[in-house]
């Protein structure tokens, strides 16, 4: 089985969902958006990851 990750990013959280080829839901949470907190929720999921989506919105620039 195929496992993707998508992060949608704001100014201050990034939400990160991870789902199966399937679609199902595995994992779903909100996270701060600092790269340490977002890596350790990808490096503990126990399957490898095929693809990471990310999306930021127009206003996450400074």
């Amino acid at each position: 089985m195929e496992y993707f990750a998508g992060l949608d990013v704001s100014l201050r959280s990034c939400a990160l969902c991870i789902v199966d080829s399937k679609g199902t839901t595995l994992f779903e949470r909100e996270l701060p958006c600092e790269i340490k907190d977002i890596a350790e929720c990808l490096t503990n999921f126990p399957h490898q990851i095929e693809r990471i989506g990310f999306e930021a919105g127009t206003c996450t620039s400074a």
